[in-house]
């Protein structure tokens, strides 16, 4: 037998001893898929618990910085000057008002919210001196410069009403005290008088009324009307507002004499002051930074996570996993 013989009969003998490959069999170990199978697993878990960690905390960094930009600080002086009356937002425009700060509440187009964008209607009617006759917010130039947040009430319009400002205890301490003074002025040129009363609260739901603070416009018009007003001066005891704690104040305005069309008020030289007693309070002198150290620790530790995943699926695209 020649060599080319002996070899064919060797080949078909191997062939013959060889398994038959089953039909749609996948040459791949099954161990082999596998692995790759729990390596890309894991990958995927690894990459969502680290985004899902580094949103969590730069959420946490956005609501603890919300908390020291929701409200004007609780030693303010408020003049209104740059005030013409074209509306509220939480990033307020040349001539409007911070609506982190104001909320205006009773009249016909809506009710304002805080950090809302209220600048149309009612919440806009622009600057006056005094004898208009359309409901809604006005900056009212009572003379000499002295610009004023004003309301003009009618059937619909702030009667009843509210006038709230939100502050923020900024001071590291806590507070018991506070002394509210402000100037009121009323237009007089309707047979119809008007009631505005100071109230105050530390969670926005329940309000008490600050004592001799309701005053009522004479119902009588005056023949030549003028702004006339006086200025009201509180201290308002009892509180204990923690480091950045938030209180409310709230002129409440309604009808209360008379019939008819009603008068123009204007608030205006809001002077707000901490005059709880000395105290030795070192443990709370740090809240508020603490509070503004908190926010910068999870913003630095959703950067590091962010940066971290990053990095990992970087590497995954470089490695292939163990088999």
């Amino acid at each position: 037998m020649s060599r080319a013989d002996r070899a064919i009969i060797f080949n078909s003998r191997r062939i013959k001893s060889s398994p038959p490959m089953r039909r749609g069999a996948n040459p791949i170990r099954r161990s082999t898929l596998a692995k790759v199978l729990q390596y890309e697993i894991a990958k995927m878990k690894t990459h969502q618990i680290l985004l899902t960690c580094s949103l969590i905390c730069l959420v946490l960094s956005l609501l603890f910085s919300q908390q020291n930009a929701v409200a004007a600080p609780l030693n303010t002086n408020i003049d209104f000057t740059g005030f013409t009356g074209s509306g509220f937002a939480p990033s307020p425009a040349a001539g409007q008002l911070d609506s982190d700060t104001w909320r205006l509440t009773g009249m016909s187009t809506g009710d304002q919210t805080f950090g809302g964008t209220h600048t149309s209607d009612d919440s806009a009617r622009g600057s006056d001196t005094g004898g208009t006759t359309t409901g809604g917010v006005y900056a009212f130039d009572r003379g000499g410069g002295n610009i004023g947040l004003g309301v003009q009430p009618t059937g619909s319009d702030f009667t009843p009403g509210e006038i709230t400002l939100r502050l923020r205890n900024e001071t590291g301490t806590t507070v018991t005290n506070i002394n509210v003074a402000y100037y009121l002025g009323v237009f007089n040129d309707q047979d119809r008088g008007n009631t505005v009363s100071l109230s105050y609260s530390t969670d926005d739901t329940t309000y008490t009324t600050v004592p001799t603070s309701s005053f009522v416009s004479t119902e009588a018009r005056d023949a030549a009307p003028t702004w006339q007003g006086s200025t009201f001066n509180f201290t308002i005891t009892g509180l204990n507002l923690l480091a950045d704690d938030v209180i409310y104040l709230q002129w409440d305005t309604g009808d209360s004499l008379g019939s008819g069309s009603r008068d123009e008020f204007v608030i205006d030289n809001i002077v707000v002051s901490d005059v709880t007693p000395t105290a030795v309070t070192l443990n709370q002198q740090t809240t508020s930074t603490n509070a503004q150290n908190g926010s910068m620790l999870f913003l630095f530790a959703g950067i590091l996570l962010a940066i971290t995943s990053a990095l990992l699926w970087i590497r995954s695209r470089t490695m292939q996993p163990v088999m």
